[in-house]
């Protein structure tokens, strides 16, 4: 996404991209040009935009205050060099080794002259048998650390300035601005970022002398130097303190190198991980600066994981954007780089909820000695204004990085726009469903028929899913999945209101057996779309997002099926309104996309013998839950008395705890199998059953929570081990021939169930259910090996 920027802002980085792009100078006015001034300033541009200026159009006293700025860094350039000299002897005398990095360093590959690089302190690398003694020295030479000198923050020793009595004046560029020195230990701080590369002292073994103005001083090599700048700028981008002028001195180092002899050593002397973090780098130069980019590097950006890429499309300019438009969108670039789940956790409890105390802000380079009454005041008064704003800003975007959060979650699951659309029809047509079945048999029992007919009616409906099934299969490999899809819910909407209006036994059988053929439809079609909509890596988390929302959405039907009635003035009404829900999924169905080879022409149905293992643990299963689901309602309102908008409650809360056990189904799959998995969550739905068989009705509300939540926890283990195991062009068919099979099972127990029910009670059949529900966990463990792997 592209928030837009102010116009100075925009203007500079179009003024410094590489590509040629046309630049919006010569629209700004005397607040725009200021305002471009104030933001290099503050992103140590101003020396680099300058150099860009030369030729275009600019006010004199641009010109003039750039020029200014100009000769105030060679001064300041010429006394860093000083400094550097009179350090470096300290060491030499000492037999201390170092070498220099950034700043001074980065010329000639990063700058076309030193003099004219933005540099506010010295950086220095020692190795850690030699940093005791030189922080000893650089103490000796009156500098003081601005912080505590244990803990190692980050890769370098807490900043070290000498207590001059300089204050702030607003110039960036004053020539009296003391430069601090920092030690660094390490080149990247793998603890911190939770990823990177390791092992980088080969950094230091490589390190080579160089000459600057006379001055002899040791840095990394050219190929080194490059990965520690990325390694520098990363770090800055992964912490929220994104710097562009050190993407900017990346951007102009690939555009000016492309010697091949150069990105040949490169490779050879940077490993994976390294490369990985340089490609980012190279890639993030190119998007804001438009450099163009050596073979060598952009083949390394080709080879980025697809999160990185899916970043940069959607985030990729928002680190330049922060200043203007708060946001902590690089997190999302960080944790796309991290495997661990818990480091993904630790980086973003951190960086949602900062816990580390804002250094010093003012007055940091006054002498204690000096500090008077009024600038300790004015030093507690602005630290406690900027820790309040820095509290403030983490607080605003606490909301808007958990949205983010979700869009970046969602982006890592790699599911398509198509899928979204799919799930979005599934959502509108289930939700009428959801309402029309809750509510139906209570209509039956209003127009006087009792149990054994409800049971009939189900077992006729059911015995029409049988019929449809086989239909939908072979329908869907002639006409297509998405004209079988949109023939499906159309046809439902239209029979579920034919139920309604028809009153007598025969046309309620026949209208009942129409609907399950046509709702069937539906429950065919859906494992080889998803399955032909998501990869493998994304399809167990897309059949348990299409559980889980499904049942969820069983939850608000629960609520609304139970306070329609009095709404819509009358049961039959309500009935009417969930019928009228459905036809609304034609919307997003119409716009599917589903690709031409899932369309094809195949072979409808195949059998193996996994198929026959699976179909006959299946029709166990189908058994023991056929025989009471029907006369859930029933059960509460008849036998226990509830009324019908406590009943709903009931329903409504056991669809929550659904979408909880759905989406744990993924985590014991993965730990127990896939196999085992399936069998352990039947045997706990079949001793749920038999405790709603014995509970009293205070708790047999939980019971039923329990038995529905064990019950559908198994089904997206058996979808996905019934389509890992067929082949593609079998899905069709092996889908089909599983409602088959499970609606044929659950019509005889749904006829067998209504009987008895109207005879002796609902108790026995709980019973016989919960023991149908142990005998198929059984069978599939039995029967459903996982095969074994070499």
């Amino acid at each position: 996404m592209r928030r837009s920027l102010p116009p100075g802002p925009a203007a500079v980085l179009e003024t410094l991209r590489f590509d040629g792009s046309e630049s919006s100078l010569e629209r700004l006015d005397e607040h725009g040009w200021n305002e471009a001034l104030g933001y290099c300033d503050r992103n140590q541009l101003t020396l680099a935009w300058a150099g860009r200026l030369d030729g275009r159009r600019c006010p004199q006293a641009i010109r003039e205050r750039l020029a200014r700025n100009a000769a105030a860094n060679c001064v300041r350039f010429e006394k860093q060099i000083a400094l550097y000299q009179e350090l470096a002897a300290r060491f030499e005398q000492q037999g201390m080794e170092h070498l220099v990095l950034k700043g001074f360093a980065h010329w000639p590959w990063f700058t076309a002259d030193a003099r004219l690089r933005t540099q506010y302190d010295l950086d220095l690398y020692c190795p850690r048998q030699w940093l005791p003694g030189a922080r000893d020295a650089v103490l000796a030479m009156g500098y003081e650390p601005l912080g505590r000198m244990d803990g190692l923050p980050t890769d370098h020793l807490p900043s070290m300035i000498r207590k001059t009595g300089w204050h702030w004046r607003g110039d960036f560029f004053d020539t009296e601005i003391p430069t601090a020195i920092d030690l660094h230990f390490r080149f990247w701080d793998y603890e911190t970022e939770r990823f990177g590369p390791q092992r980088l002292e080969a950094f230091w073994e490589r390190r080579e002398y160089r000459r600057l103005e006379g001055q002899r001083f040791p840095s990394l090599c050219s190929a080194d130097s490059l990965g520690y700048a990325c390694l520098h700028a990363l770090r800055h981008l992964l912490r929220g303190d994104a710097r562009p002028a050190s993407i900017y001195e990346i951007a102009w180092f690939l555009d000016r190198h492309h010697d091949a002899d150069f990105w040949a050593q490169w490779r050879a002397l940077h490993d994976d991980e390294l490369r990985r973090i340089e490609a980012i780098c190279f890639r993030l130069a190119a998007h804001w600066f438009g450099c163009r980019l050596p073979e060598p590097a952009l083949e390394e950006t080709a080879r980025l994981p697809a999160a990185v890429g899916k970043w940069f499309t959607r985030w990729g300019h928002s680190p330049l954007e922060a200043p203007f438009h708060p946001n902590k969108d690089e997190l999302w670039l960080h944790l796309s780089l991290l495997h661990s789940t818990k480091d993904r956790h630790a980086i973003f409890r951190r960086r949602l909820i900062p816990m580390k105390a804002p250094g010093p802000v003012d007055a940091v380079h006054v002498p204690d000695s000096e500090m008077t009454r009024r600038l300790r005041l004015r030093r507690t008064w602005r630290y406690a204004l900027h820790a309040a704003r820095r509290f403030a800003h983490h607080a605003r975007l606490l909301l808007p990085s958990m949205g983010c959060a979700f869009l970046w979650w969602m982006e890592e699951r790699e599911l398509p726009a198509p899928f979204w659309r799919f799930l979005a029809a599934g959502l509108l047509y289930n939700l009428g469903l959801f309402i029309f079945f809750l509510l139906y048999n209570l209509h039956l029992l209003r127009i006087g028929f009792q149990e054994d007919f409800i049971g009939a009616v189900s077992g006729a409906m059911t015995a029409g899913t049988m019929a449809g099934s086989l239909t939908a299969g072979w329908l869907a490999s002639r006409i297509g999945l998405r004209r079988c899809l949109m023939w499906g819910v159309g046809a439902t909407s239209v029979v579920s209101a034919l139920r309604v209006v028809v009153t007598g036994k025969a046309l309620l059988l026949a209208t009942a057996s129409l609907a399950g053929a046509f709702v069937s439809f539906w429950a065919v079609c859906l494992s080889p779309v998803v399955a032909r909509l998501t990869t493998e890596r994304s399809r167990p988390f897309a059949f348990s997002l299409v559980f889980s929302l499904g049942i969820a959405l069983g939850a608000v039907a629960g609520v609304v099926g139970g306070r329609l009635p009095s709404i819509a003035h009358s049961m039959e009404n309500a009935l009417y309104a969930a019928c009228a829900l459905a036809p609304i999924a034609l919307v997003p169905l119409a716009r599917l996309e589903l690709g031409a080879r899932l369309e094809s022409k195949a072979r409808a149905y195949s059998w193996n013998p996994f198929l026959a293992r699976f179909l006959a643990a299946l029709t166990l299963w189908g058994l023991a839950t056929g025989a009471f689901n029907p006369f859930f309602n029933v059960f509460f309102t008849k036998s226990l008395d509830f009324s019908v908008e406590r009943m709903g409650l009931i329903f409504s809360s056991s669809q929550l705890a659904q979408v909880a056990a759905v989406l744990l189904a993924p985590l014991v799959f993965r730990r127990i199998g896939l196999v085992a998995g399936i069998a352990l969550t039947q045997a706990a739905t079949g001793l749920a059953l038999a405790g709603l068989g014995s509970a009293a009705p205070a708790v047999a509300g939980w019971f039923y929570a329990l038995y529905v939540s064990f019950q559908y926890m198994s089904e997206p283990g058996a979808y996905s081990l019934l389509m890992s195991r067929v082949k593609e062009e079998q899905r069709n068919g092996a889908s089909a021939l599983n409602f088959v099979f499970l609606s044929g099972s659950q019509a005889i127990a749904a006829a067998i169930a209504g009987a008895v029910i109207t005879r002796v009670g609902y108790v026995p059949v709980l019973f016989t259910s919960a023991a149908m529900a142990l005998l198929a966990a059984l069978a599939f463990r039995c029967l459903l090996q996982e095969p074994s792997r070499p």
